[in-house]
């Protein structure tokens, strides 16, 4: 996907990235992470997935103009566009669209649903769920199970309108602190599992708690959070149904949360475990049944329309096609 600089317009299935640029990379080698960094690491944002960076009036505070709009104009020839976060709007720069920021869990699942319907019935929004103000969303919503990642992550892949990472979620990182101390989800990205080797201090400062899901660990595992979410983001892209339909429906019983798309395709069905045990998801019966188009953690689908998901599992489910 490519972001148009001569127009303001978002594509609803864009992903942009939140990024605290003090802590992302350090570009300079003074310990601190800074845009010099971000430029650096555009190979790890193409990869990933994602379509445009937000940061915020503090990053380009005491900026030549000229080196923000050199700043700007890199991003756009790796193909990502510009946006600065201000009172919880989003705002393209240049060219000054203006998007409301919609968090879904301020404080954890309960009432889910409830925002997943009121804003798909309103305006435009950016959908998500972690922010500088808030709890990493793993320690948030499920007690610090590293893999209750993966639901939530699938569930903004699958949210029609624009969506937006912060920093971090795309490696499951849990919170680096006490709930209520916002500075745990502040700590150096960990690109890499041992910080005493580099020679940047930047590193060193990493969390204990996050250096064993460093980027090198997890460029690794083909079922790590990293690598799900760029397949998530993979998926997102080539779906009809979240760049042009609608939320038709959604539920949350027991810790299980589903979503129904609709639009002008055959519409499709996520279903999400938030819970540490596996679940079953009874889906209404067709006639020629349903099939799972993508899967995260333990999903199995029987012949009699049964669901069962393991514990902080995900499936997209979509009716079979008539041969």
């Amino acid at each position: 996907m490519t972001f148009d600089a001569r127009s303001s317009s978002l594509p609803r299935n864009a992903t942009l990235y939140r990024v605290d640029s003090a802590h992302f990379f350090d570009g300079d080698g003074d310990g601190r992470g800074d845009l010099a960094g971000v430029l650096q690491q555009l190979d790890y944002f193409t990869r990933l997935g994602v379509d445009g960076l937000v940061l915020t009036r503090h990053d380009r505070r005491g900026l030549a103009e000229g080196y923000w709009q050199a700043f700007a104009d890199q991003l756009q020839q790796a193909g990502l566009s510009l946006w600065l976060e201000e009172n919880r709007h989003y705002r393209s720069w240049p060219q000054g669209q203006i998007l409301p920021l919609c968090t879904l869990v301020d404080h954890g699942p309960v009432g889910l649903t409830h925002w997943l319907e009121k804003r798909a019935q309103g305006g435009a929004v950016i959908w998500a769920t972690g922010g500088q103000d808030l709890a990493r969303v793993v320690s948030r919503c499920g007690g610090g199970d590293l893999k209750v990642a993966l639901p939530y992550l699938a569930l903004l892949a699958c949210l029609p309108g624009p969506v937006s990472l912060w920093q971090g979620e795309e490696l499951g990182l849990p919170h680096a602190a006490e709930l209520a101390d916002t500075r745990g989800n502040r700590s150096p990205l960990p690109w890499v599992e041992y910080p005493e080797q580099p020679s940047h201090p930047m590193q060193r400062r990493v969390a204990a708690e996050h250096r064993a899901m460093a980027v090198s660990r997890q460029e690794q595992e083909s079922e790590s959070p990293l690598n799900q979410c760029r397949r998530l983001l993979q998926w997102r892209r080539r779906q009809p149904l979240v760049a042009d339909g609608r939320i038709g429906a959604t539920g949350l019983h027991d810790g299980l949360l589903w979503v129904r798309l609709e639009g002008e395709q055959p519409p499709q069905t996520v279903v999400l475990n938030l819970l540490p045990y596996r679940q079953r998801h009874h889906l209404p019966p067709l006639p020629d049944g349903w099939q799972t188009e993508l899967t995260l953690g333990q999903a199995t689908l029987s012949d009699d329309h049964q669901l069962s998901l393991g514990g902080f599992a995900a499936a997209i489910v979509t009716p079979k096609e008539q041969e």
